[in-house]
């Protein structure tokens, strides 16, 4: 999309799977026409963006920790202000809302074409689900959390259709794994995810970016 403003003529992008569209929405907020038709956007070569402030809403992948960290602390309530909920990114909070988490989304508008929030969580127990297929590539990056709040859920929670996370900067899924295995949470490993029996607060330590913040979650809190 970017090379495409300095093509000659028209630029096409048909993705085969939706993706995240912030591309797309910056240039918007810069004034410069991008049009979407189902899995195909496209603009002109030519056009001029118009400089605009810039406002960076806090990230929902960050966010999710905190979100998790509450969700299962009993006597929460958090206010995480200025989030950005942008469509494609949101799988966390829906996942999140059908675990039964006590979560709901106040001030909603845009800045610079992106939608934020201030997120408001309490305390509520979670139960296990079915993470549903559409909702996967809306959370993929935020699984690791996910699994713990799932491990602090009543029941079993399964997630298919997630290889991805075995590709990442680490393979992600037996990561975890290896960490809810540690602090004795039983879990079975499949190609494209895990399922996950949750039951009590756990205490772990492992290493390793978004798996180490995950860590962090279920260490003792001080008091």
């Amino acid at each position: 999309m970017l090379a495409g403003l300095y093509a000659e003529g028209e630029t096409r992008v048909r993705e085969p799977a939706p993706t995240r569209d912030h591309t797309e929405r910056m240039l918007t907020g810069f004034g410069y026409e991008v049009q979407r038709e189902g899995d195909t956007c496209w603009l002109q070569g030519g056009g001029k963006l118009t400089a605009a402030p810039i406002d960076v809403p806090s990230d929902i992948s960050s966010a999710t920790f905190f979100l998790v960290a509450a969700a299962i602390s009993p006597g929460s309530n958090l206010v995480l202000e200025h989030v950005g909920i942008n469509p494609t990114r949101i799988g966390v909070i829906n996942i999140l809302k059908l675990m039964g988490a006590d979560l709901w989304l106040a001030n909603e508008h845009e800045v610079g074409g992106e939608p934020v929030a201030d997120l408001h969580i309490r305390y509520a127990p979670l139960h296990g689900i079915d993470i549903p297929l559409d909702q996967v590539p809306l959370a993929i990056d935020e699984f690791p959390a996910l699994f713990i709040a799932a491990a602090n859920a009543t029941g079993t929670t399964r997630l298919r259709g997630a290889e991805e996370l075995r590709v990442k900067e680490s393979d992600r899924i037996q990561a975890m794994a290896d960490g809810l295995a540690t602090i004795g949470v039983e879990h079975t490993v499949v190609e494209d995810g895990i399922d996950i029996v949750g039951a009590g607060e756990r205490e772990v330590a492992y290493g390793g970016g978004r798996i180490d913040s995950s860590a962090i979650i279920v260490s003792p809190w001080p008091s």
